[in-house]
């Protein structure tokens, strides 16, 4: 049996304590015997080139620790000049720094290879490569711009108000309207004659571009129909995704002669505009509006699809003022409608789910189609071709009585550019 031990007391252990220490200073250990000298040597009475020696020796074995650990196996080259890390003196001991901020080094470090080779701690090295990944991504995309801007300027894609929009001053002239205040001119009709003048007006409302509606009589007179354009893939969508070619867009127009007109031109840069928004090329035209990636990217979906989506004009009506001005009114939207790559080719889904997000993207642009023209040109000029088809329409209808001088008063073509132009709205990178 074991005799208990009576319990130390405070006063007990301290003298204690005491009686050791002082046990331990008689041995000559020194009177802070708790440090050891040799695993933390703290003697300033080195030499200069005892301390250069002992540096040197720890970064060699600092770099061998180094080149085993590096999981790409590539070499570290151990020629390298000693000082590529900095270093300070504390208290007689050189320390080694960080290059980064400058701060001692611990016991992990990481070894710098984009440009001089520098140790740095783990957190400066990650910045390092951070800022690295955001520099080459800078890059990535000036280059991309600098491409897209050569490919616009090649295909003539992109509006340009200036010196694009017809002015009326010479068409109304030849009418018999030589005073055009603002560009802006009405038709009006005479319900006992049957025919219809023009006359200037300050009304946005009833305002007309008479190229416009000329180009409209003409295609209405000759094909009974409105003026229509489309801009499909090339062979439908069939070729092969790894040809350069597979990106290319055909333009198709309905009669084919609008192609060069300057209703063509609207109705194809409005068009491409359209898509260009919908995929986020540009910034949207009103706050709170998301790109079909932006719907993808909160939905959590990665599955590819294919649609497409076009302008429409949801209802049109002709209203005749006390005045017997002529004013047309109408409402615009755009549908989409989800694709499947059948046997000839790309063709319309039997349903398209309404969550799909292109004809979310529809609707929302839709909702906001007057706001949206009212900031972007090409929209507005897209509703003022509009309403000179629904006006042709009308005149043509009605009976009203139209000297040939009415479908005549635009006779100059554009030369045309191509009708293949590059699709540069499909890529998307994500970092």
């Amino acid at each position: 049996m074991f005799a208990a031990e009576a319990p130390v007391g405070p006063e007990a252990a301290l003298s204690q304590y005491s009686k050791r220490l002082g046990e331990a200073r008689e041995a000559g250990k020194g009177e802070r015997p708790t440090l050891s000298r040799c695993r933390f040597p703290q003697s300033s009475s080195r030499t200069a080139a005892e301390v250069a020696s002992h540096e040197a020796v720890k970064i060699g074995a600092l770099r061998a620790e180094l080149a085993s650990d590096n999981a790409a196996g590539q070499h570290v080259d151990n020629s390298t000049d000693v000082a590529c890390a900095g270093s300070v003196v504390v208290d007689g001991e050189t320390v080694l720094t960080c290059q980064q901020c400058q701060l001692p080094l611990g016991e992990l470090v990481y070894l710098d290879r984009t440009g001089e080779e520098k140790l740095l701690h783990g957190e400066c090295k990650a910045r390092c490569m951070l800022h690295k990944l955001r520099t080459d991504e800078q890059e990535r995309k000036h280059r991309e711009l600098e491409l897209k801007k050569v490919r616009r300027e090649e295909f003539a894609i992109g509006w340009s108000p200036i010196g694009t929009i017809p002015r009326n001053a010479v068409c109304a002239g030849r009418l018999g309207c030589a005073v055009v205040p603002k560009g802006m001119c009405c038709l009006v009709t005479d319900k006992d004659s049957s025919t219809v003048s023009i006359a200037p007006t300050f009304e946005p409302a009833a305002a007309m571009n008479l190229e416009y509606l000329t180009l409209a009589l003409q295609v209405r007179r000759t094909e009974g129909r409105e003026p229509l354009f489309s801009l499909d893939p090339a062979e439908n969508g069939k070729l092969d995704d790894e040809d350069p070619e597979a990106a290319m867009m055909v333009k198709r127009f309905e009669p084919d002669w609008l192609a060069g007109t300057s209703v063509g031109e609207v109705m194809f840069q409005a068009d491409y505009h359209l898509k260009e928004l919908s995929f986020g090329e540009y910034d949207q035209p009103v706050i709170g509006m998301k790109s079909c990636f932006e719907y993808s990217e909160k939905d959590g979906e990665d599955s590819e699809w294919s649609a497409r989506e076009w302008f429409v004009v949801r209802k049109a009506e002709i209203h005749v003022s006390d005045d017997q001005v002529l004013v047309p009114y109408l409402k615009m939207g755009v549908e989409a409608r989800e694709q499947i790559l059948g046997g000839d080719g790309l063709e319309d889904a039997a349903i398209t789910r309404p969550d799909h997000p292109l004809v979310r993207y529809a609707e929302i642009f839709t909702h906001n189609f007057d706001l949206i023209a009212e900031r972007k040109s090409v929209v507005s000029q897209l509703r003022e071709v509009a309403k000179a088809s629904i006006m042709a329409k009308y005149l043509l209808e009605s009976g009203s009585h139209l000297p040939d001088s009415w479908f005549s008063l635009c006779d100059e073509k554009k030369p045309l550019c191509c009708l293949e132009v590059p699709q540069l709205w499909h890529d998307r990178c994500f970092s």
